[in-house]
This record gives structure tokens, sequence and C-alpha cells, in this order.
């Protein structure tokens, strides 16, 4: 694949439509576009043919244009080489990189490089690439990265590359990229060590924008009864249990995810008798439970909406199963409601809780607003960046 060369083509916008732009705002609509582009790196321009920004084009996707640049200057190795060494700065400042541990590198527009994800799981590397114009750009960027992963230490460096590919005209990719790997990941998380499946697993392998929230839960898990919800792996249970609870329940429709919370749970030296399996559709499960019987229950459910037209069908199923994670907690207990749709605002989000507890019948406390990490970082101009909603709530 040949380099496209500087100056990239220009992309003019219709005349007005240059608004979002001067607020720095990285995206461009195809709306707002005079024509699509036929080419995936392009020079944003208003119909003046000023030029406002550097980035990658779409054709074919709504979401026309990425801006990377508010300049009119190539996307070349000094570019990369910076935006890579400044989020590696950051992280190591936040005392997020760390050579045992999980930490987001890159996150998209939150670090300048959008369509680009790098997550560190102790000594590997996942990407996810999400656009034909950084596919083009890859022997840019991609000796870069390499290079200064080795010399963190990094030895394994896998692409783990799906989500919206195809609307670039791209295809799948889930292989290794350099080093080896013989098998799962351990990476240690607070007291704890969880499995990571980087080939298999979900996103890169794990859900690295809960930890904070996992650390939470086992800070007031001693002595109870904890129901995990959509448990996954078992990251939240696998806490819960070092913290002391005394009973924990993960809850999953998939039987592999359940079988290395149950692994998990028994290399973390807890008690095998103490952890219940509960495998199968959440809502359905969730029915069956003796209401109010849980201390502390976890409800962070995959993102119902995944596309803006679905927003309206999403809010009546996070209603649903937070108003069942209600009905299931315990007086006096606790419950986290989470969404990870980035289409439904916090509005809705908060919205759904409320709803969801007047169909229960249940008084709830707001003991904190919950959201990404630090390592997810988002731009006051790129408000969707901020994805991860959640509410930590006191019933009774």
């Amino acid at each position: 694949m040949n380099l496209p060369r500087w100056p990239y083509p220009l992309l003019r916008l219709k005349p007005g439509k240059e608004g979002l732009m001067s607020k720095r705002h990285p995206w461009v609509f195809s709306g707002a576009v005079a024509r699509p582009s036929d080419f995936h790196l392009v020079r944003l321009a208003d119909d003046s043919g000023q030029v406002l920004g550097v980035g990658t084009a779409s054709p074919a996707n709504p979401l026309a244009a990425r801006i990377f640049r508010f300049e009119d200057a190539p996307l070349d190795e000094a570019f990369f080489r910076a935006r890579f060494e400044s989020a590696l700065t950051l992280r190591k400042e936040l005392g997020l990189w760390d050579p045992e541990g999980g930490c987001r590198w890159i996150f998209g527009e939150g670090d300048g490089l959008p369509g680009l994800v790098v997550d560190r799981y102790a000594q590997a590397l996942v990407l996810q690439v999400g656009t034909a114009g950084l596919e083009l750009l890859r022997e840019v960027w991609w000796p870069i990265l390499f290079e200064i992963g080795k010399r963190e230490g990094l030895t394994a460096f896998v692409e783990r590359s799906q989500s919206g590919r195809r609307e670039e005209g791209l295809d799948p990719v889930n292989r290794l990229l350099k080093g080896s790997l013989s098998g799962p990941i351990t990476v240690r998380e607070g007291g704890a060590r969880l499995t990571v499946d980087l080939l298999r697993g979900q996103k890169t392998g794990f859900f690295l924008d809960q930890r904070e929230h996992r650390l939470q839960v086992g800070r007031v898990a001693q002595g109870r009864r904890v129901l995990n919800a959509f448990g996954y792996t078992g990251g939240f249970s696998i806490h819960a249990g070092l913290g002391g609870a005394a009973e924990v329940a993960t809850l999953d429709i998939s039987a592999a995810a359940l079988d290395q919370a149950e692994r998990d749970w028994a290399a973390n030296g807890l008690d095998p008798a103490a952890h219940l399996r509960m495998e199968g559709d959440a809502f359905e499960l969730m029915r069956q439970l003796e209401p109010m019987a849980w201390d502390r229950v976890i409800v962070d459910p995959p993102a119902f909406a995944k596309q803006r037209k679905d927003v309206d069908k999403a809010f009546k199923a996070y209603k649903d199963v937070f108003r069942l994670g209600a009905r299931a907690t315990a007086p006096g207990g606790m419950l986290w409601c989470f969404s990870c749709s980035q289409h439904l605002d916090r509005m809705r989000f908060q919205e759904a809780v409320w709803t969801a507890l007047l169909e229960a019948g249940r008084e709830a406390r707001v003991l904190a607003h919950l959201g990404q990490p630090s390592d997810h970082p988002y731009s006051l101009n790129h408000p969707e960046g901020f994805y991860l909603k959640g509410l930590w709530l006191s019933l009774s």
C-alpha cells in the first residue's frame, strides 16, 4: 500500500457548516460536506477553501471525517510520536502504567487519535484500528507504537479490530502482530489477579473502564451477599470476594466467561462454596430471584443503544433491567447501575434509573455519579467521548 503524499486532497464543507470545527469538535458528518471524499486522508476546508484541519475521511460512513489536528499539517511520524508519548506520560502521571496491571494507553479522540484504541495488559499490548485512513497510515504509526512498547518492556502485540470496520470497507482483524502468547494474560488489579483472554475475550479482552468501580464494590462487600449481573469473567465478583463478602453470585449468559470466573475465584484463594454461578439470560434469571435478598447488586449490561436510532428501545431495556436490580436489592442495600451506550446521554440514563425505581416501588439516595476512569479521558470539545454512565445508590 503506497503512503499518501502530502498535501492531502481537500474535502470542502458546505457553506455555513464549519461551526462544529470552529469549536474544535473532531467529527464531521456527511450532511456537512459538499460531496463525499474519494480519499481516506483529507484536509478539511470551508467553502472558500481555507483549511481548518486534517484527518481521515469515510466516503460511505455517516461520520464523514475525523479530525486529528486543527491546522494545515500532515499526519506524519513526528505527529504520531508526540501523541503516543503524551498519552503515555499522562498514564504514568496517573500511576496507572503498571507492568502487572491493565491500562488504556490510547483512547481515540480523547488522546487526539480518532479511531485508535490501545490497551496494555501486563506485558501485552492490544490495539484496535477503526478507520481506513489509519490503515493507510499504518506504516507511519505502527513502527513508532511498537518501538515505544518494546522500550516499555512489552513483549506481545495483539490486534483486535472489529467494531465499525465494515463501515470503512475493512475486514475484522483478530491476530497476534508481534511476539508470542502462551495463553491468557493475568493482570493485577488492587489485590485481585484477573485473567484476560486477549484473542477471544470481549472488546480488547476485558473491561478496563470498570476498574475503579470494581475496587469500590470490594471496599463495601464485607459480610454481604453480592449479586453481579452481566458479570462476564467475574471482575466485580472477585473484588467482592476479596472484600469479605459472605456470598457472591455471578450471572452471565456465557458459559465460557463463567468458567473463567470460577477459575479466577479459586485462583484468588476464595472459597468455591461462597460463589454461585448463574448461567442464562439476565432478564429471565433476575425475574426468578427472591426479592430484596441481596445486599449489593451490580447491574452492568452491554450497550443496548449502538446507534442513535436505538435509544428509545434501549431506554426500555435499561429501565427494565434496573428495575429488576432494584427489586433484588435488600432494604439498606446498595445498587450500582451502568450504561456504556454513548448515544444514551447522562440525563436519559438517570431517567431510566429513576423510572425503574418508581416502578419497583423503591426509594434511593445517590451516593455517587460514576463514569469512565482517568485513562479513558474525553475532550470538552467532544462530549460524545463521555460514554460510561453510572449511579451508585443506597436503597430503602
